[in-house]
């Protein structure tokens, strides 16, 4: 009896170590991205939200730690040549790609079956890395591939892509050949353009490619399952992965909502699992802060295209006579004259701290100011401007503050009205363009300070087309040393800042939460760098 017993109480304690060993996985994950992306084609993918997709459907060479620390991928080791110039990577052999059975109806059984069948081999990196240099396909990341040797040459035009610095001498061998060393290379391959693609897929796709569930083949912890444009996306556990992590949930699927106090509520009543959420948004009830970044920079914003803003002189008299101290003590911000956030990166480096106080800034002085709004009424050839301020109601105060300055400056020929809206409210009047001036933030989905500036190309939300500075993009995305792109970063800043599109005042947090039911959803730096990998929702 004695020994019936104890077979019992062991097979008990045995069940319930295998059940507390897996509480919390195999569940679904809820996550919010503000719209649906564009397109899941990790060479020409622009949107931080299709990043973040990306980079959980698909496996490079390398990937983040939850830690930020880089793991292998699908290299299973990997060696530096003692100059730096050559990285050998082994891939782990016999890694499948993920087929949808929904090609089926579409291209027929034998194609299905094919790719269904299909390994991924070093020659998936080598035209993956050669379709992100080419010229024809535009992709906004090329310059990630700059330090590889003739990668530059291949996307200026002067010559082909064969010429790049990438060859597999067999399919599990991939070398990476470089024009000068590059400290952060590995670092750089964990990003979304540097994922495999394989050549017969993508021209069977015939221009498809990534535009849909059916017309993408996934290698990460997950694939695209369903994708509604409209209202959602999931992804699913991918059966076929092979990388060094276990994957923990079931799926996550992603819902479109642009609306963050929407998203806050969702959170607190349980029903989104984690969001990256703006400075402006209340951190909601039954939330956990995994991480703050200082992606934002608040200040006036001027609508350039506006009848009277158009003018430079008159939005310089309006930065010239600002007074910082109005705005020193708000929550939640660090006083900032720099226009690139304070968790932007640029040649291996924090931008902020290595541009430290040479970031040029508009002093305050009315007496220019004064001669300028002079000035800009004769080019305008009016003597009276009437303005509006979006303003939120808690800097309402300050603001009307502000006003009495630029009236005692400008005086009678200045008529202003502030209209106090929500954050959400402002930020939508600033992107639709139905604004003058807005006291908002502009956060960066980035990382890079080099794609940050290159978000503004063609006048961004302020309206502001510059053959100029697209340009000084142009030159940005073709700067190959780390001190050519530290420099092109800060000619770029300098050019915003000396045309007085906007007037930084101070640097903010996002915050990224999960429910309190949540953890393991981690997130290495900016939101296209979230994982769900390890993902557990404890109900």
């Amino acid at each position: 009896m004695k020994r019936l017993f104890s077979v019992i109480l062991t097979a008990v304690l045995i069940f319930s170590l295998a059940s507390c060993s897996g509480r919390g996985e195999d569940k679904q994950i809820f996550y919010a991205l503000s719209a649906s992306p564009s397109t899941l084609d990790p060479q020409y993918a622009k949107e931080s939200d299709a990043q973040l997709i990306i980079n959980n459907t698909f496996e490079g060479l390398v990937r983040l730690s939850a830690d930020g620390e880089v793991i292998p991928g699908l290299a299973e080791t990997w060696e530096i040549s003692s100059d730096g110039l050559q990285y050998t990577f082994h891939l782990k052999p016999g890694t499948e790609w993920y087929c949808p059975i929904s090609l089926k109806n579409e291209f027929g059984e034998e194609f299905y079956k094919k790719f269904s069948a299909e390994t991924v081999t070093s020659a998936d990196f080598v035209f993956a890395m050669k379709r992100a240099v080419s010229p024809q396909t535009g992709s906004r990341y090329a310059h990630v591939l700059f330090p590889i040797e003739n990668a530059y040459e291949i996307y200026s035009g002067a010559l082909g892509v064969d010429s790049l610095g990438v060859y597999a001498p067999d399919e599990n061998t991939l070398v990476i050949k470089l024009h000068e060393a590059c400290p952060d290379l590995l670092e750089r391959l964990t990003e979304s353009v540097f994922m495999p693609c394989n050549e017969e897929f993508f021209n069977a796709m015939n221009g498809r490619y990534g535009l849909s569930n059916k017309h993408i083949l996934c290698n990460g912890p997950f694939y695209v399952s369903s994708w509604d444009s409209e209202s959602s996306l999931t992804i699913k556990r991918n059966k076929f992965y092979s990388g060094s992590q276990t994957v923990v949930p079931s799926s996550v699927s992603f819902s479109f909502d642009s609306d963050y106090d929407s998203v806050a509520k969702k959170i607190a009543a349980g029903n989104l699992s984690a969001a990256l959420l703006p400075p402006d948004c209340a951190t909601p009830e039954n939330s956990v802060t995994v991480k703050e970044s200082a992606n934002s920079v608040f200040g006036f914003f001027f609508n350039c295209s506006d009848k009277y803003l158009k003018n430079k002189n008159l939005r310089l008299a309006l930065c010239s006579s600002v007074n910082r101290e109005l705005f020193a003590e708000t929550d939640n911000a660090k006083p900032m004259s720099g226009f690139i956030p304070e968790s932007c990166s640029a040649g291996g480096k924090n931008y902020r701290e290595a541009a430290g106080s040479q970031t040029p800034s508009i002093e305050y002085n009315t007496s220019s100011a004064s001669a300028l709004w002079q000035q800009a009424l004769t080019e305008l050839e009016t003597d009276k401007i009437t303005l509006t301020v979006l303003c939120p109601e808690w800097l309402d105060s300050a603001v009307r503050r502000q006003l009495q300055i630029w009236q005692q400056t400008m005086g009678i020929g200045i008529a202003v009205t502030v209209v106090n809206k929500t954050s959400d409210e402002i930020l939508s009047a600033v992107e639709a363009g139905n604004y003058q001036i807005a006291l908002t933030g502009v956060e960066s989905p980035y990382e890079s300070a080099v794609d940050f500036l290159a978000s503004f190309e063609g006048g961004g939300i302020f309206r502001f087309p510059s053959e100029e500075y697209d340009m000084i993009i142009g030159r940005l995305l073709e700067s190959e040393g780390d001190d050519e792109l530290l420099g092109g970063c800060y000619t770029a800043e300098t050019y915003i800042l000396q045309q007085a599109v906007c007037f930084p005042l101070y640097s903010r947090s996002s915050r990224f939460v999960t429910a309190e039911d949540i953890e393991g959803i981690t997130v290495a730096g900016s939101e296209n760098t979230v994982s769900f990998i390890g993902a557990k929702r404890f109900d």
